[in-house]
């Protein structure tokens, strides 16, 4: 499904955020005691777990002073707080994350201490949470082996494979088939990982999407919050070159590369189309969502970097709505005992964040994506009729308007947008003529010089031909 492999490389960890270049305090660092079994546990879920979800499958309770650390002789004690933060008793800091918490009480102790290990060290009610961290994969691992037993025919549409879990890969299914994505609240989890796009990356991919009946894919770039487990989309880049283009496919993604490093930003996903289905991941979606899970999940947990994938549907044939359906997605790894499934794909949920003003590279993008597209025979003809009365051109604005920003209030930006995609028809050419006013007083005085003919109007009343002087 995906135009060209990920193979864009990230910046160095200090690029992350300028505040955290000391995010090593990140369990890697940890003794490698258990390190293996935590890993391959951690694979299920992207190796992303919060105090926050150790919370909300009530694995931990909030209450004052029941966190601790000892460090070099030294104790310091927490209140664990209900959003899953930290309040240090000592110095009144919340933190967001028992990394952070540890980290800054070393360094208390340590100045030279340059990393926190905070799972391996902190403990809930005199246990390690490590011991917590667990019994939550334990707890996690079956429910997922619940569900599958329970997935059986509970497939509405006949197009959808199973609702959880995909069938094996050694199956002969046709790769378009649609899966249906699981809430994690369904399975009465929280998602591991919280996502953000603004309205700038919003209306480029809305839209791109919106150009043609084929489908089209881009990528998704912005950054990282390891402390608030937030991923933050800020700018998207379509890929103008078409699926099948082994030649052009390259140099596109190598562009996109460095748009991304000279902005200081990460990959960190991908979007396609599905322009008249609904935005739900096929099977080759799936496989290709969790291939770049896997590679961009880097070789420690200082390096990881989640990878999200958007659906934008502009045209979706059972839509009631007016505005493009938009999804995203991310794929649970198949268990270990069973590497011939396919990942489940569970449907994420996002914020979007109105940005104040439009940038110059999503306007640029747009701008880009218009002439590649038009004139090719898929190319949306903006004038037609898509419902009943209501053009192409006029679906596409009542899509796209609830993505403007904020600054975007008196019409500007739709004027700019319309005219990308229906450009008004070319003025013909002025040739140059001199007013017809200023031509009659010419002719009413019987001179004309030879310099000023070819300046006259072709059609003066009362004159047949332009007059020669005499």
């Amino acid at each position: 499904m995906l135009l060209v492999p990920l193979k864009m490389q990230r910046g160095s960890e200090e690029e992350v955020e300028g505040d955290v270049e000391d995010e090593e305090f990140i369990d890697e660092e940890c003794s490698e005691e258990g390190e293996g079994d935590r890993r391959a546990k951690g694979a299920a879920i992207g190796r992303t777990i919060t105090l926050q979800m150790l919370l909300a499958a009530n694995i931990l309770q909030p209450g004052e002073a029941n966190m601790s650390i000892e460090y070099m002789g030294q104790r310091f004690l927490g209140d664990l707080l209900s959003d899953g933060k930290i309040k240090s008793l000592e110095t009144d800091i919340i933190f967001a994350s028992p990394s952070a918490w540890a980290c800054h009480c070393k360094r208390m102790v340590n100045p030279d201490k340059k990393s926190g290990c905070g799972w391996a060290s902190v403990k809930y009610q005199g246990q390690k949470l490590d011991y917590f961290k667990n019994k939550y994969f334990k707890q996690l691992q079956k429910g997922e082996d619940d569900v599958e037993e329970e997935a059986g025919d509970k497939a509405s549409d006949p197009r959808l494979g199973k609702s959880c879990m995909g069938p094996g890969k050694s199956s002969a299914i046709d790769g378009n088939t649609l899966l249906e994505a699981t809430p994690f609240s369904s399975l009465g989890k929280i998602q591991p990982f919280l996502v953000s796009i603004s309205t700038n990356a919003a209306l480029v991919i809305d839209f791109h999407c919106h150009l043609t009946t084929s489908e089209v894919v881009g990528y998704l770039a912005g950054h990282w919050d390891i402390n608030a487990h937030v991923l933050c989309i800020t700018a998207a880049y379509p890929c103008r070159c078409r699926l099948n283009d082994a030649e052009l496919a390259p140099l596109v993604e190598e562009d996109i590369a460095r748009a991304i490093e000279a902005r200081r930003l990460s990959l960190i996903g991908w979007y396609h189309s599905h322009p008249n289905a609904p935005p739900t991941p096929t099977l080759r979606d799936v496989e290709a969502q969790l291939d770049y899970e896997i590679r961009m999940k880097g070789n420690s947990d200082a390096a990881y970097l989640p990878c999200i994938g958007f659906i934008c549907s502009p045209y979706a044939e059972d839509s009631v709505s007016l505005e493009s359906s938009l999804s995203s997605f991310w794929v649970i790894p198949p268990p270990e005992s069973k590497p011939h499934d396919h990942g489940k794909p569970m449907l994420m949920t996002y914020s979007v964040i109105q940005d104040q003003f439009l940038s110059q590279d999503a306007l640029n993008e747009m701008k880009k994506c218009s002439e590649f597209y038009r004139g090719d025979q898929d190319f949306i003809n903006f004038n037609e009729k898509y419902k009943g009365n209501i053009t192409y051109l006029e679906k596409m604005k009542a899509s796209v308007s609830s993505k403007f920003p904020r600054d975007q209030s008196d019409g500007l930006l739709w004027s700019v947008l319309s005219e990308l995609v229906c450009p008004p028809a070319p003025k013909p050419a002025n040739p140059g003529y001199i007013s017809t006013d200023i031509a009659s007083a010419l002719f009413a005085t019987g001179k004309f010089p030879p310099a000023l003919v070819s300046l006259f109007p072709p059609f003066i009343p009362g004159i047949s031909q332009p007059p020669t002087s005499s």
